[in-house]
């Protein structure tokens, strides 16, 4: 009976010491459990948001008008004085654009000396000393009453400018049986669209003419000869406007005969061109 008493004892003290070595383990692995549940809340707090500053958005400007778009505006404000309408609002939110305008010279070869006096753009070769001279002399509006009308109480010393040949199309060289047309002097009344610049007093003079044409000189490389499709005089600048904040003035005095019209400008650069050709023979700024 002691023996029994002394077995039970025994068991007894074991059961227990396995019941505390479960219940350690237990406790064990629930500190573990809450210690991994901190350590991946700490993981998994979030971080701090970064403000990342805006980048402006820079408009992009608009591409220069071409020739197209400078006749689309000179046609719209002729149809407006023709029809007795007011000058299109369309046309008064194209003032302070940038164009580029090419025009054709040359398309009948050579020009003569005799020519020369005639002729408001052409070319001469010197096949000896290979010598090519471009010439285009712009011209003075500022004495034509037409001009003067169209200005108004505008102030200025001086138009300088060019008439747009053939202003039916928009083609920027020469045509097909284009021999002459494009190389005389355009100052006859024929011509009813120019663009020219109004020159104030106290304004700037950079490309400012007066007498002087826009003329260079090149030497063409041995076996070169001149452009069979003649030249291309390119202006390009800003289109300035009048006071009315138009950039297109026409004036007709004979309701049979097409009113006559003057795209006001600022010029920027003249340059002369090979058609074709991307880079500028000679250029004025």
């Amino acid at each position: 009976m002691a023996e029994q008493n002394i077995r039970l004892r025994i068991l007894s003290h074991l059961i227990a010491a396995a019941a505390g070595a479960a219940l350690t383990l237990i406790l064990v692995d629930q500190q573990s459990a809450h210690q991994t549940v901190e350590s991946r809340q700490a993981v998994e707090e979030p971080k701090p948001v970064v403000q990342v500053p805006k980048i402006p958005v820079i408009p992009t400007p608009p591409p220069p008008l071409g020739r197209a778009e400078l006749l689309a505006a000179a046609a719209a404000a002729t149809d407006a004085v023709a029809s007795g309408a007011a000058l299109p609002q369309s046309n008064a939110a194209l003032v302070g654009r940038s164009f580029i305008l090419r025009m054709p010279f040359g398309c009948g070869g050579e020009m003569s000396d005799e020519e020369k006096k005639e002729r408001w753009a052409g070319w001469t070769f010197n096949p000896k000393s290979r010598a090519l001279k471009l010439t285009a002399r712009a011209s003075d509006f500022a004495g034509a009453e037409w001009v003067k009308q169209l200005a108004g109480e505008m102030t200025f010393d001086a138009v300088e400018g060019f008439w747009i040949g053939r202003p039916w199309t928009s083609a920027d060289r020469c045509g097909a049986g284009d021999n002459t047309s494009s190389d005389i002097v355009l100052s006859e009344p024929s011509q009813r669209l120019a663009i020219a610049q109004f020159y104030s007093p106290e304004g700037s003079r950079t490309l400012r003419r007066g007498d002087r044409p826009y003329s260079s000189t090149v030497k063409l490389d041995e076996g070169q000869s001149p452009s069979p499709a003649g030249y291309q005089i390119q202006l390009e600048g800003k289109l300035s406007g009048f006071p009315d904040g138009q950039p297109v003035h026409c004036v007709q005095q004979d309701s049979a005969v097409a009113p006559r019209c003057l795209i006001a400008v600022q010029f920027e650069r003249v340059a002369f061109f090979t058609p074709g050709q991307d880079n500028a023979i000679v250029e004025w700024r």
